[in-house]
């Protein structure tokens, strides 16, 4: 775990600075641009809601409750182990992606299409609520690298999922590319490090 923790995190930060240095503010003027000249598509972008609070508090309840019934009914298979371990994983990615967010401080993707300047990390002082590392690509990664371990069928769907959610995210301008990249490894780590310990936990009980 440890050797495929740390190439993941090399190689995070690789992409992420490439991302940063070179990509970022030319994929976000184009998308914006393109996404400008069309009035009603650029105000239906605009008006998406947030609800990823939302979704973490319903589906975080869900997965525990289901843990809790198949525990109850002595079945302690793949499926108690996914849902402890998504149950475990979506709330902890989303408080992480709160506090990091908070740390980097980098300038609102939309702020600066609207205003220009630099982009910037403000550390621990934000003009705005910003987008280091996506919040939804955090939250929803580690739910379907979840999914990933404990269901090897399902993992083509997870990747198209994902994939379907960072295009989504970059033609609303929510994020920077860098920030959906961070998002994916920030996600992915949290999962694969929580998996470890439960699991862990797991052996020994037995």
């Amino acid at each position: 775990m440890k050797s495929t923790t740390t190439l993941l995190i090399t190689l995070a930060l690789l992409a992420t600075i490439v991302s940063i240095s070179f990509v970022d503010k030319e994929v976000a003027s184009g998308i914006w641009q393109i996404t400008s000249s069309q009035p009603n598509l650029h105000k239906h972008f605009e008006n998406i809601p947030d609800t990823l609070s939302h979704f973490v508090a319903i589906g975080t309840t869900a997965m525990w409750c289901a843990y809790y019934v198949i525990i109850r009914k002595n079945r302690r298979n793949v499926h108690a182990q996914f849902f402890q371990l998504a149950a475990s994983a979506v709330p902890a990615a989303y408080l992480i992606k709160i506090f990091l967010q908070y740390a980097f401080g980098r300038t609102n993707t939309r702020l600066w299409l609207r205003v220009g300047g630099p982009i910037e990390f403000r550390w621990f002082n934000p003009l705005e609520v910003g987008g280091f590392p996506s919040g939804h690509m955090f939250v929803f990664t580690a739910f379907f690298t979840a999914v990933w371990l404990y269901y090897p069928r399902y993992r083509a769907l997870a990747v198209a999922a994902l994939s379907a959610l960072a295009m989504a995210l970059l033609l609303t301008s929510y994020h920077f590319v860098s920030e959906i990249i961070a998002g994916i490894c920030g996600g992915i780590l949290v999962t694969i490090t929580i998996d470890h310990f439960l699991s862990r936990d797991r052996v020994s009980n037995i």
